[in-house]
């Protein structure tokens, strides 16, 4: 009986520094949030975080323009579709039609088509006309200039990008002037809301939350989130991601993605 006993009890050891063993060896997933995507791709490169969940058009801006950081992403059947809307308070019901109005005007002439080639076709250069502000009225847009190729500062120093053309188009169609403010992403709603903006057009995502407090334009971007990791790496979907350390640009859809599916705070 005392030998069944004590063989009992070693048992029960070994299980038990087994399942010490295996918590040991288990890793928990990481998320860590930076203030831009383009941080938290350098980080990648460095070797800082496994991988980086963000909006498809800026990961694949930078793997084209920084060849030499080995990079390469794709996209997995988890990640939902997602449309960018520009951000209004929800009061100034004027400004929702005029921008409603203006993004339908110039999708119905062709300006948007030309612009999205300029950014996500073959290239060619398209120079959006001036605003000739027939209605006396100047709009303060926020952007996030470090996302390029939506919003960034160019080489000589100007804005640039997909969104920047496309409020100016806007502009001209309706007969308004913008003045383009860099925000940072963190307090982009929050100016907003303040009055320090007008408007916002900055790759942001329409979701639910943010419809709470602000009204979103029609769509006129279609993304979806990406995973970026190194050349090579044996991480090739999001459920690989269990256990890595995970870069985020704070408070976006991919940031939002990440922390939903893997339960994380």
């Amino acid at each position: 009986m005392r030998k069944a006993v004590r063989l009992l009890a070693l048992i029960s050891l070994v299980l038990a520094m087994i399942l010490a063993l295996t918590a040991c060896g288990s890793k928990k997933t990481q998320i860590r949030r930076f203030e831009t995507t383009p941080v938290a791709l350098i980080e990648l490169m460095n070797g800082g975080v496994d991988a980086v969940v963000a909006d498809s058009p800026v990961v694949l801006e930078f793997i084209k323009e920084n060849p030499n950081a080995k990079l390469e992403a794709f996209g997995d059947a988890e990640f939902e579709k997602e449309f960018y809307g520009i951000a209004m308070r929800q009061k100034d019901t004027d400004i929702h039609k005029l921008i409603n109005d203006g993004l339908r005007k110039i999708k119905a002439n062709g300006v948007y088509d030309k612009i999205f080639n300029t950014y996500f076709g073959d290239g060619t250069p398209y120079q959006v006309a001036e605003s000739k502000n027939t209605l006396g009225k100047t709009l303060n847009v926020a952007q996030d200039m470090a996302y390029a190729p939506f919003e960034f500062i160019n080489d000589a120093g100007n804005p640039e990008g997909f969104d920047v053309d496309l409020i100016r188009a806007i502009a001209a169609e309706m007969g308004f002037a913008v003045n383009l403010i860099n925000t940072n992403w963190d307090g982009i709603i929050p100016s907003l809301l303040a009055g320090n903006s007008d408007l916002i057009i900055s790759a942001m995502t329409i979701t639910e939350e943010r419809a709470k407090s602000v009204t979103f334009s029609e769509p006129y971007f279609e993304a979806t989130q990406y995973i970026a990791v190194k050349q090579g790496s044996k991480i090739k979907k999001l459920a690989d991601l269990e256990g890595k350390k995970i870069g985020v640009q704070n408070a976006t859809t991919g940031d939002f993605a990440v922390t939903d599916y893997f339960n994380l705070d």
